[in-house]
């Protein structure tokens, strides 16, 4: 009785890895072809979801490529950022996006074996740049004079 039940699950579970799969890969493509505030508002929503999947691929054990999808992270906070400074558009939201990120790779990384932190500590300081890009757009520097 018990196998007939477990087999089900598990073709359900396969299923709904291979969905999350494909709408992850649409949201990409997505976010790759957009364009302004809408390609940034995208990218930095798909780099805060990015965190939780590679969150999910090191709980797996799939280190390399829960590595791979940090930097997927990082391809896709800079296209928010560059998105956001070339259209001046979703300046604000991008902003707060990257910080909702950065706060997650930091509770990621408290998680993680000391081996697999430094190259989320790198993603980490470069989003940090990307969000102060963004405020100095936002608010530029007084000049002096």
């Amino acid at each position: 009785m018990r196998k007939n039940l477990v087999i089900p699950a598990v073709f359900l579970l396969a299923l709904t890895a291979l969905a999350s799969q494909r709408s992850l890969e649409s949201l990409k493509d997505e976010a790759d072809h957009a364009q302004g505030g809408h390609q940034a508002k995208l990218s930095s929503e798909l780099a805060e979801y990015l965190v939780g999947a590679a969150d999910q691929q090191f709980t797996q054990g799939n280190n390399e490529q829960a590595q791979a999808t940090i930097q997927d992270v990082l391809k896709y906070a800079q296209l928010a950022r560059d998105a956001a400074v070339k259209s001046h558009d979703s300046l604000k939201q991008t902003e707060i996006k990257l910080r909702e990120t950065l706060r997650r790779l930091e509770s990621l990384k408290r998680t993680l074996a000391l081996e697999d932190r430094p190259p989320v500590d790198a993603v980490q300081k470069k989003i940090e740049q990307f969000r102060q890009d963004l405020l100095d757009a936002m608010f530029p520097p007084k000049k002096k004079g």
